[in-house]
Formats: structure tokens, sequence, C-alpha cells
């Protein structure tokens, strides 16, 4: 009787493992080679003439899961990710496809991984927050300085949110070319930086149309990343502009911060514009701002004296580069 039931496993068990063997043979099809896998994205893509560019293949530890990220269509970034056969072949998973970051929560033997596929669009990103949740905060990456990445870390309890990921820059001027300004923002260029109120000013000038945005940013260990910018504004230049000034306000941050942005004439040769408010003869106030291509932009912290008062007076003084003194401008 134990005899026939050995026999009985023994054959149930050869049984089972020639099932599997032809299960693995008809599914997992594809060598583990760069050349079978760059031609598979081919035909998968219907990249009739454009070869993709295979940029790395790898194994994700304590998984079966290997991952081969490419470039197609010239610059757009993919992935493709495939389950390893225990004859060493591999079996399509899925394709990742028409974003320039990706993440995928893949569980090992041992614990719950996630890995982020992305590409740092002139090598600007040094952070993301991305679209992993875990223990109730977003997960952030450091990002290193090259094209394409990809990261794979441990992670407790993780799980999607559906949340695009935050880009934090490593200067301001690549958060200001970074995504997600539209075209609102294309060309202009940095002009003023206020680090103490983590404000900017940036401009363009074409057609004899000056243009400005003023706008606020934030910077911490992470990178900087825009909190937000006013409308544009316009302004004529196609004559010699006099002395001029007007009150901007940027919202970006919780609280409003006011400034002068202004012009001076352009033969004067004034780099710096010092601004005197003064009460019945006696100086209350004191702002000061440099000059760049004949532009100013002075920080008001009390804003309060900017408004109409028949006893006030505002003094700009117009300095040189050597710091002596060129004349003033008053204004009521």
């Amino acid at each position: 009787m134990l005899k026939r039931l050995f026999i009985i496993m023994s054959i149930s068990s050869l049984i089972i493992a020639g099932v599997y063997s032809i299960y693995e043979y008809t599914s997992y099809t594809l060598k583990h080679s760069e050349r079978e896998i760059t031609s598979l994205i081919q035909e998968q893509l219907e990249l009739a003439e454009d070869e993709p560019l295979l940029l790395e293949v790898f194994q994700i530890d304590d998984t079966n899961k290997v991952v081969a990220t490419f470039e197609y269509n010239q610059n757009e970034l993919g992935a493709v990710i495939f389950q390893k056969g225990i004859y060493g072949k591999l079996k399509l998973e899925k394709f990742l496809l028409d974003h320039p970051f990706y993440s995928e929560i893949i569980k090992t033997k041992s614990n719950t991984r996630v890995l982020f596929i992305g590409e740092n669009l002139h090598s600007s990103v040094k952070t993301i927050e991305t679209d992993i949740e875990s223990q109730g905060e977003r997960v952030k990456i450091a990002v290193p300085p090259q094209k394409y990445f990809t990261h794979i870390g441990k992670v407790e309890d993780a799980k999607k949110v559906n949340i695009e990921p935050t880009y934090i820059y490593r200067s301001l001027n690549g958060a200001l070319s970074g995504t997600g300004h539209g075209e609102e923002l294309e060309g202009m260029e940095l002009m003023f930086v206020d680090e103490s109120n983590q404000s900017f000013l940036i401009y363009s000038e074409k057609d004899s149309v000056l243009k400005t945005v003023l706008g606020g940013y934030r910077q911490n260990e992470d990178g900087f990343v825009i909190a937000g910018y006013e409308e544009p504004d316009y302004y004529s230049m196609t004559e010699e502009k006099a002395f001029c000034f007007e009150e901007k306000k940027v919202k970006a941050h919780l609280t409003e911060q006011t400034y002068l942005h202004g012009l001076v004439p352009k033969g004067e040769q004034v780099q710096k514009v010092v601004l005197e408010v003064e009460r019945k003869e006696e100086v209350i106030f004191q702002f000061s701002g440099n000059v760049i291509a004949n532009q100013f932009l002075i920080y008001i912290s009390h804003p309060e004296v900017l408004e109409t008062d028949d006893n006030v007076i505002k003094k700009f003084h117009f300095y040189d580069k050597d710091g002596n003194y060129i004349r003033t401008e008053m204004k009521s």
C-alpha cells in the first residue's frame, strides 16, 4: 500500500514538474540579453526605424523582477519590467511609458521596496517629493546630477497617492526653468533676488517691450521650489525713459511683500538707489536697492510709508559704482 502511494506521489510530482516546465518554456521565452530586450522594445512600441537606446538592465534583489530602462523617440524615457524564470529567461510584465517619472511598489521576500525611475532635465533637479507615501508622509529621494536615474529604496507601509511629484531644484534658475510654469515665463531671465525675503524679479525685453514678473521661492536643504508669482507687467521702451517707479506686491508667501520697481535714466551710470522717507524733515525710514540694466528693486519692510501723506516726502538718492553721490529725485 505504501509502495503504491509512493509511486502515485512520484508520478504526480513528475507530472507537476513537467507541466511547470512546459509553462516555463512557453511563457518565459525572451533571452536575458541586451540585444533581445532591445528588439522586444522596438517591436512592442512599433518603432520601425528608430532603435531604442537601452540605458541599463538590472535585477531587483530578493525578487524575480528584471528592469530595463531606455530612451525612445530620441528624448523620451521609458522602462519595462520582466519576470525572470527558473531557467533564466524573461517574461514581459509591463511597460512604463509617456512620463518623465515613474514609481513602482515591489514586494520582496523580506520587505517592501519602491523603484523610482526618472529624468533630470538639464541635471537641475536636486530632490523629488514622490507620489509614494510612507507612514503619512510623502517619500523624498535625492536625485543625482545626470540626465536619467534609477533609485530603489526600502519603504515601510508604502502606498501610491494620486499626487504629481514635486521637483525641488539645485538653484533658483533651475526652478524657474523647470516644469509647471507653461509658456508664461519662457525666455525670461533672473534679474533681482532678495534672499532675505526669498523673492525674485525676472524680465525679458522684446520689440521694445519690457516684461517683468515678481515672484517668491522657498529654499531649504532639499533645494529650491517656486512658491508663486504675480501676473506679468509690460512697459513700452520705445523712447528714453526718465526716472519712474511703481509699487509691486507679491503674495507667494504667507505674508504679502511690497517692493518698488523702477527705471533710472541710462546715461547717468546709476548703480544704487537709496530711498529716504522723511516726515517734517526727519528721516523715518531708509531703504535701498542695486541697479541692474537701469532697473532697481527695493524691498519696503514698512509699506504703510508709501501711503499718500502731505507731510511725507520720498527722496531717491542716486549713487555710482564707487559709492559717489550723483543726484536726488523727490516725490511726495
